[in-house]
């Protein structure tokens, strides 16, 4: 993931991301969950320091701490790429003569992937395409279907169809829906996974509770109580495209009765936002007016600009819909 997508803030999936690299027993897989779990310390120091700052700060308003926030986060993972401050190296030393002494020798070289001794079956049928064809049309299928969003400006071209198809049933504009799912996933790089490393492809982060009869992935993730994040385990509904994603959060809201209010205040993005978090849509006590600025910034702006300019998709006159 980090070779093909540039490392930045808004990672909001590190702790998920750290539990799946955790379950291969290589050295490499080691490195990399020490690397994660140090940038996650540093982020956490540098928030305490702020906290930690007496009397009030020169332009201390919300937007100022949100976009300090997102500096320090970057910082935090810059100082961890540059080395750190050891404490990825020290727990690479003392948990990595823990790991089993095979797990080296059970790696197999295929391209510039290393490709675990499980997943051999799997590497020799997908790089065997006479033999397997079948296996090889579902894989195929099934990347197309996970194509890499890499810029704001990819994430909004390949949903916005399916934005103004959500948004019409339920009355807000297409791109409100967009800055919520791109909040969700950091523009789309970091849907939460299954365990077999496919796409859930949940934008919404709709939780897999005893209304949903469907697949389900299980991960860590980071809730508010009291005002405070705390780790938990938790299950999120798992669709079979982005389509049946943006369909299953229209009928989310539509079913239950704690959205109706947000139903109602559909013609304003901040009415309809801040009405989601009054509902208990999500814990996170700054939840709409991190949506709002995702709507006001330039990455959204800009995105929404390219789409319109790209074969005339979207008219000029056309935009104020979005």
């Amino acid at each position: 993931m980090a070779s093909a997508v540039q490392d930045n803030y808004y990672d909001f999936s590190a702790l998920n991301k750290i539990k799946l690299k955790s379950k291969s027993e290589s050295k490499e897989a080691l490195k990399s969950v020490a690397a994660e779990f140090e940038t996650i310390f540093l982020k956490m120091m540098l928030k305490s320091m702020r906290e930690a700052n007496m009397g009030d700060e020169l332009m201390g308003s919300d937007s100022a701490k949100f976009y300090r926030e997102m500096y320090d986060d970057q910082l935090a993972l810059k100082l961890s790429k540059q080395g750190g401050i050891g404490l990825a190296s020290t727990l690479v030393e003392q948990l990595g003569k823990y790991l089993p002494a095979t797990a080296e020798k059970d790696q197999l070289k295929v391209g510039d992937k290393n490709v675990s001794a499980d997943a051999r079956a799997s590497t020799n049928a997908g790089t065997n395409a006479g033999t397997n064809a079948s296996t090889n049309a579902s894989d195929i299928a099934q990347a197309d279907k996970a194509e890499l969003i890499k810029t704001p400006s990819q994430f909004v071209a390949k949903l916005m169809p399916l934005a103004e198809s959500a948004a019409n049933e339920i009355g807000v504009k297409p791109k409100v829906l967009l800055a919520q799912a791109a909040l969700e996933t950091g523009w789309g790089k970091y849907v939460v996974q299954q365990a077999n490393g496919e796409s859930s492809f949940n934008l919404f982060n709709i939780k897999a509770d005893n209304r949903w009869s469907g697949k389900n992935a299980s991960i860590s993730t980071v809730e508010y109580l009291g005002n405070k994040p705390q780790s938990r385990e938790a299950s999120f509904r798992v669709y079979k495209s982005y389509e049946d994603s943006f369909k299953d959060y229209v009928k989310f809201l539509k079913d239950s009765p704690r959205y109706a209010a947000a139903l109602e205040n559909t013609h304003s993005a901040e009415a309809f936002t801040n009405s989601l978090q009054q509902a208990g849509y999500a814990t996170d006590p700054m939840y709409a007016k991190k949506i709002q600025r995702i709507l006001g910034d330039k990455p959204m702006n800009e995105a929404l600009l390219n789409l319109r300019n790209i074969d005339q998709v979207i008219p000029q006159n056309n935009m104020s819909r979005l």
